[in-house]
């Protein structure tokens, strides 16, 4: 059956009309008007027959498409939410995917009016996971969502902790976190999300030591996980100064203020930033020791741009590694030019001081730490031990040290397993974990020239990709990952790698 509209009033009903007479008669259809399906209901005997004709069977496709065309062309902020239930109803596949794709791109305009409250449940926690979901901050996708909850409070308050689940409460702003969302009645009711209100607090207090689905910014907020390549030496064993920050997700290279010292008038007054340490605090990258800094530490504000010096190692030390946990950045062994070192030192940040902690077993120098479930490891640094790096992603996984491959320890099974082969060695490399993602930068092959590619391994698809090629080849660098607001951009472009 057919309607003839004009002027958005119906003026004729064309009821069993054939497709093929209509197509014929469309230009006799006067411009003002338009023609729309109107399915007014099914004889049992149609739903009896699989499809009729192979004609009416193609043009009836046609209408549908044609009708979710015209739907999707009519996509408004007030309409969305009722076409997509039309297109559940009916399994209209592209439709849905296009509603989708729209209020994903207006969800901040989708979720103020009435009809958002219509929502189905699959449809909201489907938009809730995306990272593309068009939000400049993590605190509209919670108000919308105990919205959708306050709506039928006692029909949707159980759904309550699975939207948590893929609300990214760790970004929220601490303040607004422990008001709004600590503090709300609806959350105080649903002991479920305790859990996620935990780990959110973690991630205020300890920064990146929390990694999950929930600590990735959204691409359409004004931040980003990156992660910074920080000094290191080139080919001519020349000392980099510059901070190289890289984003995956958007593909673009920030700018990041050099590393301390090393603009100075004067070019022997300058530092040289090598064998240094440095890890990811609270989203601050803190930075210690070195062979010409042995006793410095610094930390890189995100949100200022800056450098800013800290109070002194006690002891001063270089081939050293940093860790974070529970809350605490620790510094360990190392080597001062003469010995190595078994000491560590904690650093306090409200009181801006190092303390001794209790030393390593061992003296040890090039090694690697990392933590997990609340503990410290520390791998290699001895007397015959080749320089490793490591990072922490559920799994400790391990490359560089003149090897070919990339190596995961799962602390569950107390099993390592090769996880992939590069097609060169990579010594002095660095590693790092960023949108669920290992990204291993820089390195020298088995000539000892510098590498300035840096390669991507996605566990996900199990593929080694090249990210990127770096401004120039580096080695003896620092990696970590953190949040970052951005404003200059350069875009890098991606390639493909023989493994």
């Amino acid at each position: 059956d057919w309607v003839l509209l004009s002027d958005g009033s119906v003026v004729r009903v064309l009821l069993g009309v054939p497709c093929e007479v209509l197509v014929s008669c469309s230009g006799c259809v006067p411009s003002h008007s338009s023609l729309m399906p109107c399915v007014t209901g099914l004889g049992s005997g149609l739903l009896r027959s699989p499809l009729g004709t192979s004609g009416f069977r193609l043009c009836f496709l046609r209408m549908v498409e044609a009708c979710s065309s015209f739907l999707a062309n009519a996509l408004l902020p007030d309409n969305c939410v009722g076409v997509l239930r039309l297109a559940d109803a009916h399994s209209l596949v592209p439709l849905q995917a296009c509603v989708q794709d729209y209020i994903s791109q207006a969800f901040s305009h989708v979720a103020l009016h009435e009809e958002f409250l219509e929502l189905p449940e699959e449809a909201l926690v489907n938009l809730l996971k995306r990272d593309d979901l068009s939000v400049t901050e993590e605190e509209q996708v919670f108000e919308a969502a105990i919205r959708w909850v306050r709506a039928r409070e006692t029909e949707r308050l159980p759904t309550l902790p699975r939207l948590l689940q893929h609300i990214r409460l760790p970004l929220l702003n601490p303040w607004y976190f422990v008001e709004k969302v600590e503090g709300d009645p609806l959350v105080r009711r649903s002991p479920e999300a305790f859990n996620l209100l935990q780990e959110a607090r973690r991630y205020h207090l300890s920064g990146t030591e929390v990694v999950s689905e929930r600590t990735k910014p959204r691409v359409q907020e004004f931040q980003s996980e990156v992660f910074m390549i920080i000094g290191g030496c080139t080919k001519d064993e020349k000392f980099v100064s510059e901070v190289t920050c890289l984003d995956p997700l958007r593909r673009s290279r920030l700018e990041v203020a050099k590393l301390p010292i090393t603009e100075m008038e004067a070019e022997t007054d300058n530092k040289k930033w090598v064998e240094f340490a440095c890890i990811t605090f609270q989203n601050e990258v803190y930075l210690s020791g070195g062979k010409e800094t042995q006793h410095e530490a610094w930390k890189y504000n995100a949100a200022l741009n800056k450098w800013i010096q800290i109070e002194y190692l006690n002891n001063g030390r270089w081939r050293h590694k940093m860790a974070v946990l529970a809350g605490k950045v620790y510094v360990l062994g190392g080597f001062n030019g003469t010995q190595r070192h078994s000491s560590v030192e904690t650093y306090d940040s409200f009181h801006n001081t190092w303390t001794e902690a209790a030393p390593l077993m061992l003296s040890v120098s090039s090694f690697a730490t990392a933590s997990h479930n609340n503990k410290l490891y520390v791998i290699g640094g001895g007397p015959k031990c080749k320089m490793y790096k490591c990072c922490n992603l559920q799994r400790l996984h391990l490359c560089s040290g003149a090897m070919k491959a990339l190596y995961c320890y799962n602390p569950l099974e107390d099993t390592w397993s090769m996880v992939t082969q590069f097609s060169h060695e990579r010594a002095s490399c660095g590693l790092a974990a960023c949108n669920d993602k290992l990204f291993i930068t820089g390195g020298r092959d088995e000539r000892n020239q510098v590498i300035a590619t840096v390669l991507c391994w996605d566990p996900g698809t199990k593929k080694l990709t090249e990210e990127c090629v770096l401004p120039r080849g580096v080695s003896h660098h620092g990696s970590v990952t953190l949040r970052k607001s951005y404003t200059h951009i350069r875009r890098v472009t991606p390639r493909t790698v023989a493994v």
